[in-house]
This record gives structure tokens, sequence and C-alpha cells, in this order.
């Protein structure tokens, strides 16, 4: 077990006297049909549209950290050697640091399931969306995420306040500030540097200029998108990688049984991700414990967190390829 996960099973009982997590009832994932379904799960893309008084940016400088030898880049004690054989991986993350992620990292570490992602937009500490949204939807304040709450866990980058950058992508000077601030912001609060983001808005928001951008300009090197594939091959390219499932589909648990089952004769990656929230609007948290179990139970697969995928096959996969129809 790796000493990040001891530690957190050991702060485990202290942080939740002091967090109350959220609940819900037994329901469905989804629509019952097993055909895909387009889910509509995303959060107002900038933050003007809400406000409050602790939505402050943490930083005003647009410097990285200083990459000494001895800065600690995130997923790079996976444990895992490749060795060759082709392995089946599997990736689970959640997008936004607000008050349902407190459930759900009670079923990972139910499960001792830790190889989870969860990103945060440092400048939306406490800022509460749920007008906006229709259901509960209140990120965590910067003193309750420094209390540990993530502890075991990856830690990654949303941008710092969770705009629509395709709106500045001709300014590169903003479009760099939200990207590395919130890295550094992250850097400050754990000691790892982060390498991987998620798009805020999804797809709709991501451009080739952006994803440019951040290759050239920043230390982000792995950006996930939000349009489902329901396949199980390996990334063209890390800063637009497209997940197999989000956990609100009718077919995430048949698309993973279809993972465990096939054969696997290639590298294969079963990328899933969401927002805490959905268990609210779908009444499913009972739903996800059961997909947790099913991941944390399954034989002859590689869980990863999003920063450790990134890390084994940075070499063989590029960031960002200039030419795509090349």
């Amino acid at each position: 077990m790796k000493i990040k996960q001891v530690l957190s099973i050991v702060m485990s009982a202290v942080m939740f006297l002091c967090f109350v997590a959220c609940s819900g009832e037994t329901g469905t994932i989804g629509p019952e049909s097993e055909e895909p379904t387009v889910i509509t799960t995303e959060e107002p893309s900038t933050a003007e549209e809400v406000t409050t008084e602790e939505m402050t940016t943490e930083e005003i400088t647009t410097e990285a950290p200083d990459t000494t030898p001895e800065t600690v880049y995130a997923g790079l004690d996976s444990g895992i050697v490749r060795d060759g054989t082709p392995k089946k991986y599997v990736c689970l993350c959640f997008d936004d640091a607000t008050q349902q992620d407190l459930k759900i990292i009670e079923m990972c570490k139910k499960y001792n399931y830790y190889d989870v992602t969860f990103f945060i937009s440092t400048g939306l500490y406490g800022v509460d969306w749920s007008k906006a949204v229709g259901v509960p939807h209140v990120r965590f304040t910067k003193k309750e995420v420094q209390s540990g709450i993530y502890d075991g866990f990856d830690l990654a980058s949303h941008t710092l306040n969770h705009l629509p950058l395709d709106q500045y992508q001709n300014n590169v000077k903003k479009v760099k500030s939200e990207l590395e601030n919130d890295a550094k912001n992250i850097y400050k609060l754990t000691g790892i540097y982060p390498v991987v983001m998620a798009w805020p808005g999804g797809d709709p928001n991501v451009t080739r200029t952006l994803m440019k951008i951040a290759y050239e300009n920043t230390s982000i090197r792995l950006g996930r998108g939000t349009t489902s594939t329901h396949k199980f091959d390996l990334p063209k390219e890390f800063l637009w990688l497209e997940p197999t499932a989000e956990i609100s589909e009718a077919t995430l648990f048949s698309d993973f049984q279809r993972f465990l089952d096939a054969e696997c004769t290639e590298d294969m990656l079963f990328f899933c991700w969401g927002h805490g929230y959905e268990l609210d609007i779908y009444n499913s948290y009972d739903k996800l414990e059961q997909f947790i179990k099913m991941i944390a139970e399954a034989e002859g697969v590689e869980r990863v967190t999003v920063s450790e995928f990134y890390q084994l096959f940075k070499d063989e996969i590029p960031s960002y390829i200039e030419d795509p129809a090349d």
C-alpha cells in the first residue's frame, strides 16, 4: 500500500467528524435504456455567473514554480512496471471539488480504492452554484481542502476560475494564468505539482489553439474532454483525451463489463469521469458505490490515477500534435 494511502486511512476518522457527507437514495444512473445517452451535466462555464465573497484568485503571477530536480510531479509513484505485456488500465475522476466528494471519498476508502483523481479550481473556493445547476453544488473552502479532504488521492487542475477558455484563446497570458496559477496553488497545497487538467466547460470550449497554448506555455501535459467514446483505445494525443464513459450514462456498467471481457492484445484504457453533484440529480449514490466496488474487485486491471496514466505513457503518446491530419 502506498504511504499516502496509509496516512489517509489514519486521518479519515478525524476528517468525517468535521464534515457531513452528502447522501442520496437508491436510484438508477441515467435512463434505463442501454443506448448511449448525451449527458448534459456541465455546470456554468464562467465564474461571473455566480459571485461570493470567497471567490478570489489565489495568485496574480503567471510564473511556474521552480522546476528544480527537487520538484515533485504528480503520477510518478504508481509502482507499475511496463514490461511490454499488454495491460488494461482504469482511470476514475471527478470534477469541481464539491461537497459531494466527501461521500465519494468515503466509498473509495471503503474499497481501498485511492487511484482516483479530483479536479479542482482553486480560484473558486467556497463558491455556490446550486441555483444555476438545480441541485447542491457547493465547492469546498480553502480551509476545508487544507484540512486533508483529498489526502491520499490525486488532486489535479480544473483551471483557476473555470472560465470558457475558448473566449480567451487570443490572450495567451490569460489562458496561461488560468492553467499555471491553478497548478501552482495545488503545488502549494500538496507539495506535488500537477501535470493534468480537465478542460472547463467540456469539449465545446476546447480548441486546438488552446491546446497549443497549454503545450507551449504551461506545465500541463494532459487535458481531459467530456464526450464519451465507449471505446477502450489509448488517446492519440494527451491534451484532448476523450473519456470512455461518464458516471451517469446508462451504458456505464455494460461498457465496463465489455472492457473486462475483452481480450487484451494491446494496452487498453477505460476512462470514466463525472461530477459529484450528478449523484443528487439521479439519486445514484448506491449505483456509484456498486461501480466503485466493481472496479476495486476487478481482476486483471491496473487502477491508475490520471496523473499516473500520463506518466506511464508520456514517452509514447504526444501531448499535442501540431497537425493531427498528418
